[in-house]
């Protein structure tokens, strides 16, 4: 993504300038790579360097070695995820099966839930943040990923 044309547009706008400003800090925070767009359908295995958006479905496998999986609000995941961070706003999995057939997620560093939630899985991560408003019917496993016998 080019910030200049950004900026230039932004002009335009007085509230606009800060909307790139904070756009660009979270793509760059979040070392987002990859935006699955709205009604996209994604089936197969993906592995990447960076941070994911998913607004579509993503049905398989993600592997990030680096940033933040965002599953938005409205999108679907179903398969194996492994990130650094994951944050969850959409649906995970298919409650129709066991949520150990449905979905796994794995961050090594943590997950956040978001309150419109809809989690059928398993889910693993050193720290969560699990709302009151989230639906959660996962298995949760607290684990220390990461950590080496030194």
């Amino acid at each position: 993504m080019n910030p200049a044309p950004l900026s230039a547009h932004a002009s335009a706008h007085p509230d606009a300038e800060q909307a790139v400003s904070t756009l660009r800090l979270s793509i760059e925070e979040h070392a987002i790579g990859m935006v699955i767009p709205p009604k996209a359908v994604f089936d197969g295995h993906l592995k990447l360097d960076c941070g994911v958006v998913i607004y579509g479905t993503f049905r398989g496998t993600l592997e990030c070695a680096k940033g933040t999986v965002i599953i938005a609000p409205g999108s679907h995941f179903s398969g194996r995820l492994t990130a650094e961070r994951i944050a969850v706003a959409g649906k995970v999995g298919d409650p129709a099966k066991a949520a150990k057939d449905s979905a796994l997620l794995i961050a090594s560093e943590d997950l956040q839930i978001g309150d419109g939630a809809d989690i059928h899985a398993v889910i693993r991560a050193p720290l969560f943040n699990i709302p009151m408003g989230a639906k959660l019917n996962s298995s949760v496993i607290k684990s220390m990923l990461g950590t080496g016998a030194g």
